[in-house]
Order: structure tokens, then sequence, then C-alpha cells
């Protein structure tokens, strides 16, 4: 079973470990766009959640993932970050009610968590972190319904998630192209194994080829746009969410408890934030030229 205590320590531990392959994770970056900076959002997304849990004691596993979800929204930084804290609030929604987690509510829990990152963003990309959640909680549904008990239904999962990111290299022909997995699907696992507490020392995943290193911008959108909003109207998050996806690419809008988080790619970052504007007050706003990003890798 995973209490508040346990599930806690799963998502510091999941912090560590992608904190020790950040770098190994920026370097295989090459999509949606070449920044190198995957490994280093996940970090700064976990890293900020799992210092908020350091002041937060609770036994109910409900109450610690609700939490451990607002934290994850406010400190998401770059798509993958956004990415997993809606994995992740999709988890908590689905335990929000239990004390402790066993093996079939962690599957139902992982299942909601790929539903809500799928749903929440316009154009979902096969190939991405989203494969890997998708068929973690595939096998982990798999092993519940057969009666597994949550760290088999978790290993379950576990074993998945590596599955899938081996195949992510198949799925996008960039990845084919470079001989590379994906870096936000590299960077979930090593999280997922942090959580489990299987620790990877070896990050084995980076080309030996120096083909990558200055790549030209993919995309003709040229700031990541971040912010969060702080509500003030009852306004449908879908409204903002396709407005995003006219005006840019990599488009996707979060919500916990009234704090709406938003990141797109694009050529017009004042839109976004005019769109922001109509639902509430703006925070944490972080708008970053790719271009400049993409000109400086390895140098």
């Amino acid at each position: 079973m995973i209490n508040g205590y346990k599930l806690k320590k799963a998502l510091i531990d999941g912090a560590a470990e992608i904190e020790k392959h950040y770098e190994s994770v920026d370097a295989i970056n090459v999509f949606p766009v070449p920044d190198g900076d995957t490994g280093t959002n996940l970090s700064l997304t976990l890293g900020g959640c799992a210092s908020a849990l350091k002041d937060f004691n609770s036994a109910d596993a409900g109450k610690t993932a609700d939490y451990a979800a607002g934290e994850l929204l406010k400190s998401a930084r770059g798509n993958s970050g956004v990415i997993f804290s809606l994995i992740f609030q999709g988890f908590a929604e689905s335990i929000k009610d239990l004390d402790v987690v066993d093996g079939k509510a962690l599957a139902k829990a992982l299942e909601s968590g790929c539903n809500q990152a799928y749903s929440a963003i316009e154009k979902p990309t096969e190939g991405t972190m989203l494969t890997v959640i998708r068929m973690a909680a595939s096998k982990a549904v798999c092993a519940a319904e057969k009666g597994s008990d949550v760290k088999q239904t978790f290993e379950a999962a576990l074993n998945g998630a590596r599955s899938a990111l081996q195949s992510t290299r198949n799925l996008l022909p960039i990845l084919k192209k470079k001989g590379i997995v994906d870096a936000g699907a590299q960077g979930l696992v090593y999280i997922l194994e942090g959580m489990a507490g299987i620790s990877n020392e070896a990050a084995d995943t980076v080309s030996e080829e120096k083909e990558d290193e200055g790549l030209p911008h993919t995309s003709d959108k040229i700031y990541c746009t971040e912010f969060l909003i702080t509500r003030n109207n009852r306004t449908d998050i879908s409204d903002i969410r396709r407005y995003l996806s006219e005006i840019g690419d990599c488009p996707a809008a979060a919500e916990h408890s009234g704090i709406i988080k938003i990141h797109v790619h694009t050529n017009s970052p004042h839109l976004a934030l005019q769109k922001g504007l109509e639902y509430g007050e703006l925070s944490r706003i972080k708008i970053d030229n790719m271009r400049l990003q993409s000109s400086t890798i390895g140098k």
C-alpha cells in the first residue's frame, strides 16, 4: 500500500533521479525543438515540488497527491514539465478520496494521468513522454487486473515505460535519423525509476555522434512562453487551449485549485498574455527565445 509518506518519498526520489541525469537528457533534446533544456525543465519542475513537499506531512495519500499536483503545476517548466504536471494532476484526481493506494487504485490513477495529459494537449504526439505514460498505464492496468499488489503493478508500469521509451526512436522521424530516444520520454523513465527506488547511474542514451550539436531551429515559432493565471472568473479553460493552438505550437493549459499554467511556442507572446488576462491575474511570466537557445547548443 502507498500512503501519504510513501508517496512524498517517491516524488522526492523521482526529483533526485532526474536531477542526476538532466544533462544527459538535455543532450538528446531534438524534439519538438532542439533547445537542449528538456532535462533541465523536468528537473526544475520536480525539484520545485520536492522542495515544497519537505515541509508537508500527511499520512493521507490523496491529500499528499493533491498538494503535490498544485506544486508541480506552479513549478512546471517547458513543454515536458507541463506534461508531467498534467499526468500527475490526473493521478491525484483519481486518488483524491483515498488514504492509501493499492494495486488497482495505482493502475487507475496512472490511467487517469495518461488521459488527463492527452485530453489537455490540443495535438498529442506519439513518440514522446505521452507514449511512455500510455504504455506504463496499460501495463499497470493489466497487472492489477491479474491481482498484482501495488509493488508489482508499479514494476509492470515501469517495464511498460522502458519498452515505450525504446519505441520512440522509431515513431518520430528525427529520432530515427539521429538514432536516439525522445528526451522527454527518457526523462519520464528516469523519474519513474527514481520513484520506484531504482537508481540508474548509467546515462547511456546519448548519441556519441556530434551532428546534433547546433541543430537549426525546426519550427517557425520563436518564443517559448509560460505563465500562471490566478483565476477571477469561470471561463472554460478549453477556450484558451484552443486559442493557444491557433497562435502557436506545443500549447498546453492545465489548472489546479484556481491556478492555470500556460505553455506555448509562439511568435506572438503578447497575444497569449492578453488572452490570459481574460481569465485573471498573471504571474511567473517567462519568455525564452528558442532560436537563440538552439543556436548556442554545443558552444
